[in-house]
Parts: structure tokens; sequence; C-alpha cells
């Protein structure tokens, strides 16, 4: 590729984070000291072209239920047809009586953006409670155990096949955000434990598939961790031991029963991936500048431009979602870049701030808001897109949801100190398990508006 293309790339990439309100504003003044700034050619002039009427060729969203990590923040409960269930994993137990104590995630539940009239949480809870249990006569059987990787742990609980089961019924009331949660295990479980005379190993999962909430709670890496009392009756009194899982699981699972809808939800790895035709853009390039494209001289990448900002706007409409906690939320995107040959890799899009529409209007890349449409941009991807067009290759990105919004019209985008040095927020720090339906947005046109530093002849 041409060197002299490659340098103007990384500077556009080294100051992505610092481009400023005013390219929004397409002053020309105020874009010809930015492109100054940067070390460009004052040659390389700035123009916005918008493109309509693009209908997505395909758009499909791929959930990842694969079971990961809940060592921070455990979870059991379903919220917007995500089940959510806890498995633990603890390398010793021996009882008569046993209860699981969780403690609730106080930096949720205690936070001011939590709903405080939520309080108190007066649920009847079904819970199934399945079981491994696992034993050895070798005292080198618990490292064992401790040895197994949680990659593999992990595999195992996927294709999770118990020994037993039991259902049950809990009622519960949780008046506080720091309060403890109690569940006494079945007879069952605590029957086999308790006839078990050697080594062994319990893993529990807990499903609550009918819950109206999820709830959400510490996890073995904190202090307050999930803990297995046990009540072991002696010859004269009651003993009780303490055991604490040393890893846990976030096992999920999907009840959608739409198939073809773009549904995605908070929390999750769901992923939309849209996919645009390359003709409509091409041909709106090609009138834009009165040139071909795509531009098939040489190796083909065409260098005569390069995208400063892209976004892509899409029609909106919240009704068909559902929210906890009621803020907007972020929609973070990526693109696919590189060639066919390769197949592409996905590259976060980084964001870039219109301050000025921020302030009026609120984060234009959030849903759950006021208005009807969502703004999200596509900058990297346009980028390698437009310059590698000429391989016939077609416009693919990504899209997740993100955080919670509580400072919708703060255009500084991060938490900062404020005057009195407390915290102001820009977003909850714990996910919203929502769910958002896209598949009446894939259905409409979307509009791509373009920033284009271009060189053309002697210009």
């Amino acid at each position: 590729m041409n060197k002299r293309y490659l340098c103007f790339l990384s500077v556009l990439a080294c100051f992505a984070l610092t481009l400023s309100s005013c390219l929004f504003e397409s002053d020309d003044s105020a874009l010809n000291r930015w492109i100054s700034d940067q070390g460009m050619l004052n040659s390389y002039k700035v123009q916005t072209l918008s493109i309509g009427d693009l209908t997505p060729i395909s758009a499909e969203t791929v959930l990842d239920t694969a079971p990961r990590a809940a060592n921070e923040r455990a979870l059991l409960g379903q919220s917007g047809n995500i089940q959510h269930d806890m498995v633990l994993d603890l390398n010793k137990a021996d009882s008569a009586a046993s209860f699981l104590f969780f403690r609730l995630l106080p930096s949720f539940y205690g936070s001011k953006y939590f709903p405080q009239d939520s309080f108190p949480l007066e649920d009847e809870l079904a819970v199934t409670v399945s079981w491994k249990l696992s034993r050895s006569k070798s005292d080198s059987y618990l490292e064992d155990v401790m040895e197994i990787s949680d990659e593999d742990w992990y595999k195992d609980i996927s294709k999770w096949e118990p020994d037993a089961s039991a259902d049950t019924t809990y009622k519960i009331s949780i008046g506080k955000k720091d309060s403890t949660l109690s569940l006494m295990l079945p007879h069952a479980l605590i029957d086999s434990i308790r006839s078990e005379v050697s080594y062994c190993r319990l893993q529990l999962r807990l499903s609550a598939p009918d819950a109206k909430r999820v709830y959400r709670f510490y996890g073995p890496s904190y202090v307050y961790r999930p803990q297995f009392r046990m009540t072991t009756l002696s010859d004269t009194s009651f003993i009780y031991r303490t055991v604490t899982p040393f890893r846990a699981a976030d096992a999920i699972k999907s009840k959608e029963d739409c198939t073809d809808c773009q549904v995605l939800h908070g929390g999750v790895l769901d992923t939309l991936h849209v996919e645009f035709p390359s003709d409509p853009i091409m041909k709106g390039l090609a009138e834009f500048y009165g040139d071909e494209f795509p531009y098939n001289v040489g190796d083909g990448d065409d260098v005569r431009q390069a995208v400063v900002l892209a976004q892509m706007t899409f029609y909106r409409d919240d009704s068909n979602g559902f929210s906890e906690l009621g803020y907007p939320l972020q929609v973070v995107t990526s693109s696919t870049v590189d060639t066919i040959a390769s197949g592409g890799h996905i590259v976060k899009e980084l964001y870039k701030l219109d301050e000025e529409r921020i302030v009026k209007e609120g984060h234009p890349n959030t849903v759950f808001c006021d208005g009807d449409s969502l703004t999200v941009q596509v900058t990297y991807g346009m980028r390698e897109f437009i310059n590698k067009a000429s391989d016939g290759r077609t416009f693919k990105m990504q899209m997740r949801l993100g955080l919670p919004v509580v400072r919708p019209n703060d255009s500084t985008y991060n938490t900062r100190y404020s005057s009195d040095s407390n915290y102001v927020y820009f977003n909850q720090n714990h996910f919203d398990y929502a769910r958002y339906d896209f598949t009446e947005s894939m259905k409409k046109p979307a509009t791509l508006k373009l920033w284009l530093a271009s060189k053309r002849g002697d210009e």
C-alpha cells in the first residue's frame, strides 16, 4: 500500500479520541485547523456525504451461551427471556443439614441509580437444585480437583449431567441493600452428603427459570463470598462448618422462541451482525466525486480519500424492548476489517463525541430514550471498506448492548470527580439484563453519513 496513505491512516488513528465536535458541525475553518494540527496536508479537504436508503442484505443475532465466570458477581434468575443459573464448585462437603448463604451486591442494590422503591423484594422463588457429588479415598483427590482448569470446568457445565436434582420453593424477603439470602438445600442432597466417608467434591447448580428478576450476589472472589454452611450432629451438640466455593459460573439459557428475530440481550455476549451491499455506497461516492468507484487501478487500494468519521443511523422503536432499570442503554459497535482471504477480524469502534448534540438531545448511540433513531459510528470499518471495495466485499458491522447511561446529556463520557470531590457517574457499572428487538429496525433503510478527507488531482 502507498506509504503516504499508511502514514495518513496512523495519524487519524492516533488522534481518534481527540476529534472534537467541530467535525459534526461541518465548520470548514475548524476542520482545516484540525487537519493541520494532525500534520496532514491542507490539500486534504474534509467534506460530508450522506447516503440514504441502505437496506441490510442480512442481519443475524448470535448468542454465546457458553458458561462464564461468576467469581465476582453471581447471578440467579431470569430477565428478558434469558435464564441465569448459578453453578458452584466446592472441593469438600460433609453435613447432616446444609444451607447456602448469599449476600446481595450492595454496589448495585445500594446505588442511588437502583430504584429504591423496589425494596422490600417479596418473591416466591421456585428453584431446581441439581448436583454432582464425586468421591475418592485418596488424600490427593482434593488437590486434583483444584487443578482442574476453569476452561475445562465451563465445558463440563455446558453438558451438565447431574447425579440428582430436587425442586423446592422459597419465600424470598429482601428488605435492604446488604441483605443475606439463606436457602436450605434439599434433604436428598443432605442424605447423599451424610453417607460420604471419603474425600468428596460437590458441584451445585441452582435454576430459577420462572423468577421475576435476576438476583445479583457476591461471587467467590470477594470476602463476602457464597457460603455453604453445614450442621453436623456430634455426640453431644451440633457442630457448624462453613465451606466456601472456590469458583462459580453463570450458565446461560436463551428462552427466545423467535429464531428469525434480531434480538439483543444486556449482560450477555449477544452480537447482531449486519451486512450492507456495496453498490449503493459506491454509487453515492461516484456521484459525489465524479470518479469511478470502486477504484480498480494498480493494487485496487483506493488511496484518494480517507474516512475521518462515519456514522450509520437506523430507525428505532423501543416498544418491543424490556429494561430493568429504566435508563438509556449504550449500543456498542464494531466493524469487520482486513481482507476477504483472511476472513476478516472485528475491531471495536471508538466513539467520538458530538458535544453540542449530546447536551441538547442526549447520546445518539443509545436505546430506551427519546426519539426514533439510533446513530452509531463505524469509522474503522468504513475506512477499510471504501479503500478496498474493489475486491467485491460487502460492509459488515456488529452491535451489542452496553451499560446503562445515568447521565445521557453528559458529553464527558466518563465517571469523574465533581468540584465537591464526589463521583459523578456517567453510567451504571452493572449491566441492565434488558432485551431489545431490532427486527423492525433491520427491515427499514438506514442512512450512512461520511466525513471524508480527500485528495483529487491537483486540488
